[in-house]
Protein backbone atom coordinates (compact mmCIF):
# COMPACT_ATOMS: atom_id res chain seq x y z
CA UNK A 1 0.00 0.00 0.00
CA UNK A 2 1.07 3.58 -0.71
CA UNK A 3 -0.42 6.51 1.21
CA UNK A 4 0.26 10.25 1.00
CA UNK A 5 -0.66 12.39 4.02
CA UNK A 6 -0.79 16.18 3.55
CA UNK A 7 -0.86 18.34 6.70
CA UNK A 8 -2.08 21.90 7.10
CA UNK A 9 1.28 23.42 7.98
CA UNK A 10 0.20 27.04 7.70
CA UNK A 11 1.35 28.56 4.45
CA UNK A 12 4.04 25.88 4.23
CA UNK A 13 4.48 22.24 3.25
CA UNK A 14 4.50 19.06 5.31
CA UNK A 15 3.79 15.75 3.55
CA UNK A 16 4.23 12.16 4.73
CA UNK A 17 4.59 9.18 2.43
CA UNK A 18 3.68 5.85 4.05
CA UNK A 19 4.76 2.80 2.07
CA UNK A 20 5.94 -0.81 2.29
CA UNK A 21 3.94 -1.47 5.44
CA UNK A 22 5.97 0.33 8.11
CA UNK A 23 8.13 2.82 6.22
CA UNK A 24 7.70 6.60 6.12
CA UNK A 25 9.32 9.61 4.48
CA UNK A 26 8.42 13.16 5.45
CA UNK A 27 8.81 16.03 3.01
CA UNK A 28 9.35 19.44 4.62
CA UNK A 29 8.31 20.50 8.11
CA UNK A 30 6.03 23.52 7.75
CA UNK A 31 6.28 26.94 9.37
CA UNK A 32 7.77 27.66 12.80
CA UNK A 33 4.38 27.61 14.56
CA UNK A 34 3.80 24.11 13.14
CA UNK A 35 6.78 22.71 15.08
CA UNK A 36 4.75 21.02 17.82
CA UNK A 37 2.41 19.42 15.28
CA UNK A 38 5.44 18.29 13.28
CA UNK A 39 6.86 16.62 16.39
CA UNK A 40 3.50 14.96 17.14
CA UNK A 41 3.33 13.55 13.60
CA UNK A 42 6.81 12.07 13.96
CA UNK A 43 6.08 10.75 17.47
CA UNK A 44 2.90 9.03 16.28
CA UNK A 45 4.87 7.15 13.61
CA UNK A 46 7.40 5.97 16.19
CA UNK A 47 4.62 4.95 18.60
CA UNK A 48 3.22 2.71 15.88
CA UNK A 49 6.66 1.05 15.76
CA UNK A 50 7.23 2.25 12.24
CA UNK A 51 10.37 3.85 10.80
CA UNK A 52 11.03 7.39 9.65
CA UNK A 53 13.44 6.54 6.86
CA UNK A 54 14.20 10.11 5.85
CA UNK A 55 13.23 13.75 6.16
CA UNK A 56 13.50 15.57 2.84
CA UNK A 57 13.89 19.36 3.02
CA UNK A 58 13.23 20.78 -0.43
CA UNK A 59 14.70 24.24 0.11
CA UNK A 60 15.70 26.90 2.60
CA UNK A 61 12.52 28.96 3.12
CA UNK A 62 11.12 29.08 6.65
CA UNK A 63 7.72 27.70 5.61
CA UNK A 64 9.49 24.46 4.69
CA UNK A 65 12.22 24.14 7.34
CA UNK A 66 10.65 26.06 10.24
CA UNK A 67 9.21 23.03 12.01
CA UNK A 68 12.41 20.99 12.17
CA UNK A 69 14.56 24.05 12.92
CA UNK A 70 12.45 25.02 15.94
CA UNK A 71 12.64 21.49 17.31
CA UNK A 72 16.39 21.24 16.76
CA UNK A 73 16.83 24.39 18.87
CA UNK A 74 15.33 22.52 21.84
CA UNK A 75 18.05 20.84 23.87
CA UNK A 76 15.92 17.82 24.75
CA UNK A 77 14.70 17.16 21.19
CA UNK A 78 15.59 13.70 19.89
CA UNK A 79 15.66 13.75 16.10
CA UNK A 80 13.78 10.61 14.97
CA UNK A 81 15.02 10.40 11.38
CA UNK A 82 17.56 7.90 10.12
CA UNK A 83 18.67 10.39 7.47
CA UNK A 84 17.95 13.94 6.36
CA UNK A 85 18.22 14.86 2.69
CA UNK A 86 18.36 18.56 1.83
CA UNK A 87 19.49 21.02 -0.80
CA UNK A 88 22.63 21.95 1.09
CA UNK A 89 25.99 21.42 -0.59
CA UNK A 90 27.77 20.58 2.66
CA UNK A 91 29.83 23.78 2.49
CA UNK A 92 29.32 26.79 4.73
CA UNK A 93 27.84 29.77 2.91
CA UNK A 94 29.32 33.22 3.28
CA UNK A 95 28.72 36.92 2.74
CA UNK A 96 25.52 38.85 3.39
CA UNK A 97 23.23 35.85 3.62
CA UNK A 98 19.45 36.06 3.71
CA UNK A 99 17.66 34.85 6.83
CA UNK A 100 16.47 31.73 4.99
CA UNK A 101 20.03 30.79 4.02
CA UNK A 102 21.25 31.38 7.58
CA UNK A 103 18.51 29.11 8.89
CA UNK A 104 19.33 26.41 6.36
CA UNK A 105 22.97 26.49 7.48
CA UNK A 106 21.76 26.26 11.08
CA UNK A 107 19.58 23.22 10.36
CA UNK A 108 22.51 21.53 8.62
CA UNK A 109 24.92 22.25 11.50
CA UNK A 110 22.48 21.19 14.22
CA UNK A 111 21.75 17.90 12.43
CA UNK A 112 25.46 17.12 12.15
CA UNK A 113 26.01 17.98 15.81
CA UNK A 114 23.35 15.39 16.70
CA UNK A 115 25.05 12.74 14.61
CA UNK A 116 22.35 12.64 11.92
CA UNK A 117 23.40 11.44 8.48
CA UNK A 118 22.78 14.44 6.16
CA UNK A 119 22.82 13.93 2.41
CA UNK A 120 22.71 16.58 -0.33
CA UNK A 121 20.01 16.42 -3.01
CA UNK A 122 20.88 17.47 -6.52
CA UNK A 123 20.25 16.43 -10.10
CA UNK A 124 20.77 12.78 -11.06
CA UNK A 125 21.02 11.49 -7.48
CA UNK A 126 19.09 8.25 -7.06
CA UNK A 127 18.23 6.47 -3.83
CA UNK A 128 16.33 3.34 -2.88
CA UNK A 129 14.52 2.80 0.41
CA UNK A 130 12.51 -0.34 1.22
CA UNK A 131 11.74 -0.93 -2.45
CA UNK A 132 10.91 2.70 -3.23
CA UNK A 133 12.94 4.56 -5.87
CA UNK A 134 13.73 8.26 -5.52
CA UNK A 135 15.12 10.23 -8.44
CA UNK A 136 16.22 13.88 -8.15
CA UNK A 137 15.71 16.08 -11.22
CA UNK A 138 16.72 19.44 -9.76
CA UNK A 139 18.73 21.45 -8.60
CA UNK A 140 21.92 21.21 -10.60
CA UNK A 141 24.90 20.70 -8.29
CA UNK A 142 26.67 23.81 -9.59
CA UNK A 143 23.65 25.99 -8.81
CA UNK A 144 23.41 24.51 -5.33
CA UNK A 145 26.99 25.58 -4.64
CA UNK A 146 26.61 29.10 -6.06
CA UNK A 147 26.37 31.15 -2.88
CA UNK A 148 26.55 34.51 -4.63
CA UNK A 149 22.90 34.06 -5.62
CA UNK A 150 21.92 33.19 -2.05
CA UNK A 151 22.36 36.82 -1.03
CA UNK A 152 19.48 37.96 -3.24
CA UNK A 153 15.76 37.40 -2.79
CA UNK A 154 13.48 38.69 -5.52
CA UNK A 155 9.85 38.09 -4.76
CA UNK A 156 7.10 39.58 -6.90
CA UNK A 157 4.01 41.21 -5.47
CA UNK A 158 0.94 39.03 -4.97
CA UNK A 159 -2.03 39.47 -7.22
CA UNK A 160 -5.62 38.35 -6.64
CA UNK A 161 -7.57 36.69 -9.42
CA UNK A 162 -10.54 35.30 -7.47
CA UNK A 163 -13.00 37.67 -9.12
CA UNK A 164 -12.32 36.28 -12.59
CA UNK A 165 -13.89 33.12 -13.97
CA UNK A 166 -11.98 29.91 -14.60
CA UNK A 167 -12.82 30.20 -18.30
CA UNK A 168 -11.36 33.70 -18.56
CA UNK A 169 -8.25 32.77 -16.59
CA UNK A 170 -7.61 29.67 -18.68
CA UNK A 171 -7.13 31.85 -21.75
CA UNK A 172 -5.11 34.64 -20.12
CA UNK A 173 -1.30 34.58 -20.33
CA UNK A 174 0.43 33.42 -17.17
CA UNK A 175 2.03 36.14 -15.00
CA UNK A 176 5.77 36.86 -14.88
CA UNK A 177 7.51 33.75 -13.60
CA UNK A 178 8.90 33.35 -10.09
CA UNK A 179 12.30 34.99 -9.60
CA UNK A 180 13.12 33.85 -6.05
CA UNK A 181 16.64 32.41 -5.95
CA UNK A 182 15.69 30.20 -3.01
CA UNK A 183 12.92 28.68 -5.12
CA UNK A 184 15.27 28.28 -8.06
CA UNK A 185 17.25 25.84 -5.92
CA UNK A 186 14.22 23.93 -4.65
CA UNK A 187 14.42 20.15 -4.99
CA UNK A 188 12.29 18.40 -7.63
CA UNK A 189 12.13 14.63 -7.24
CA UNK A 190 10.02 11.60 -8.04
CA UNK A 191 9.00 8.83 -5.66
CA UNK A 192 8.20 5.47 -7.24
CA UNK A 193 6.84 2.47 -5.39
CA UNK A 194 5.47 -0.67 -6.99
CA UNK A 195 3.38 0.64 -9.91
CA UNK A 196 2.85 4.22 -8.64
CA UNK A 197 4.90 7.30 -9.41
CA UNK A 198 4.60 10.64 -7.60
CA UNK A 199 6.26 14.01 -8.30
CA UNK A 200 7.20 16.46 -5.54
CA UNK A 201 8.29 19.98 -6.42
CA UNK A 202 8.75 22.12 -3.29
CA UNK A 203 8.61 25.74 -4.51
CA UNK A 204 10.58 25.09 -7.70
CA UNK A 205 10.55 27.28 -10.78
CA UNK A 206 8.34 25.98 -13.59
CA UNK A 207 11.28 25.48 -15.95
CA UNK A 208 12.87 23.15 -13.39
CA UNK A 209 9.67 21.19 -12.71
CA UNK A 210 9.30 20.27 -16.38
CA UNK A 211 12.78 18.71 -16.31
CA UNK A 212 10.95 15.82 -14.59
CA UNK A 213 9.08 15.02 -17.79
CA UNK A 214 6.89 11.95 -17.42
CA UNK A 215 3.57 10.38 -16.40
CA UNK A 216 2.61 10.58 -12.72
CA UNK A 217 -0.17 9.34 -10.46
CA UNK A 218 0.10 12.50 -8.34
CA UNK A 219 1.88 15.83 -8.84
CA UNK A 220 2.43 18.25 -5.99
CA UNK A 221 1.98 21.70 -7.56
CA UNK A 222 4.95 23.97 -6.86
CA UNK A 223 4.89 26.97 -4.52
CA UNK A 224 1.46 26.34 -2.97
CA UNK A 225 -0.32 26.69 -6.30
CA UNK A 226 1.23 29.95 -7.50
CA UNK A 227 0.59 30.74 -11.17
CA UNK A 228 4.16 32.08 -11.29
CA UNK A 229 5.44 28.52 -10.86
CA UNK A 230 3.59 26.73 -13.66
CA UNK A 231 4.19 26.81 -17.39
CA UNK A 232 2.32 26.21 -20.64
CA UNK A 233 4.94 23.51 -21.25
CA UNK A 234 3.33 21.39 -18.51
CA UNK A 235 0.79 20.12 -21.02
CA UNK A 236 3.47 18.36 -23.09
CA UNK A 237 5.96 17.45 -20.36
CA UNK A 238 4.06 16.59 -17.16
CA UNK A 239 1.13 14.17 -17.47
CA UNK A 240 -1.25 13.65 -14.54
CA UNK A 241 -4.86 14.03 -13.43
CA UNK A 242 -4.32 14.14 -9.63
CA UNK A 243 -2.73 17.23 -8.09
CA UNK A 244 -1.78 18.15 -4.53
CA UNK A 245 -1.71 21.80 -3.44
CA UNK A 246 -0.26 22.50 0.02
CA UNK A 247 -1.64 25.76 1.39
CA UNK A 248 -3.81 27.17 4.15
CA UNK A 249 -5.70 29.22 1.57
CA UNK A 250 -4.67 32.63 2.93
CA UNK A 251 -2.48 33.79 0.04
CA UNK A 252 -2.54 30.80 -2.30
CA UNK A 253 -3.41 29.11 -4.60
CA UNK A 254 -3.87 31.37 -7.58
CA UNK A 255 -7.15 30.66 -9.30
CA UNK A 256 -5.41 30.76 -12.67
CA UNK A 257 -3.39 27.71 -11.65
CA UNK A 258 -6.59 25.68 -11.34
CA UNK A 259 -7.90 27.11 -14.62
CA UNK A 260 -4.74 26.17 -16.50
CA UNK A 261 -4.60 22.66 -15.05
CA UNK A 262 -8.16 22.01 -16.21
CA UNK A 263 -7.43 23.46 -19.65
CA UNK A 264 -4.34 21.29 -20.09
CA UNK A 265 -5.57 18.04 -18.58
CA UNK A 266 -9.38 18.05 -18.69
CA UNK A 267 -11.14 16.43 -15.73
CA UNK A 268 -8.82 16.73 -12.72
CA UNK A 269 -8.79 15.96 -9.00
CA UNK A 270 -7.31 18.53 -6.61
CA UNK A 271 -6.19 17.45 -3.12
CA UNK A 272 -5.34 19.87 -0.31
CA UNK A 273 -4.97 19.90 3.51
CA UNK A 274 -7.27 22.97 3.69
CA UNK A 275 -10.64 23.80 2.13
CA UNK A 276 -9.57 27.05 0.47
CA UNK A 277 -12.15 26.61 -2.31
CA UNK A 278 -14.95 27.37 0.18
CA UNK A 279 -13.72 30.89 0.95
CA UNK A 280 -15.12 32.99 -1.89
CA UNK A 281 -12.71 31.43 -4.35
CA UNK A 282 -15.24 30.70 -7.09
CA UNK A 283 -17.90 32.69 -8.87
CA UNK A 284 -21.19 31.31 -10.23
CA UNK A 285 -19.91 30.29 -13.67
CA UNK A 286 -17.08 28.24 -12.17
CA UNK A 287 -19.39 25.53 -10.85
CA UNK A 288 -19.97 24.29 -14.40
CA UNK A 289 -16.39 23.03 -14.57
CA UNK A 290 -15.43 19.38 -14.07
CA UNK A 291 -12.98 19.68 -11.21
CA UNK A 292 -13.17 17.53 -8.07
CA UNK A 293 -11.82 18.97 -4.81
CA UNK A 294 -10.75 16.73 -1.93
CA UNK A 295 -10.04 17.95 1.58
CA UNK A 296 -7.30 15.80 3.13
CA UNK A 297 -6.10 17.34 6.41
CA UNK A 298 -4.01 14.53 7.84
CA UNK A 299 -5.99 11.97 5.83
CA UNK A 300 -4.42 9.82 3.19
CA UNK A 301 -4.53 9.74 -0.57
CA UNK A 302 -4.46 5.96 -0.94
CA UNK A 303 -3.51 3.60 -3.75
Amino acid sequence: MLEVFAYNAGKGDCIRIHYAGTHNIIIDSGVIRFSQNFKRICDSVIQERETLDALILTHVDTDHIGGILTNLRRANYKCPFNEVWMNHSGKASFGDRTLSVQQNDEVYARLLNRGINVKPMYKDIRNELAGAKICVFWPDKNILEDYDDCCVERNLARHTDYGLSLSDLANKPLPIQDASINNKKSVVFSFEFENRKLLFTGDAWAENVISAQGVYDLVKISHHGSARNISELYRDRIHASNFLICTDGVSHPDKQTIAKLEKWYGKIDIYSPSEWWKNGYFIKDDYLHKISYHYREGCAIIW
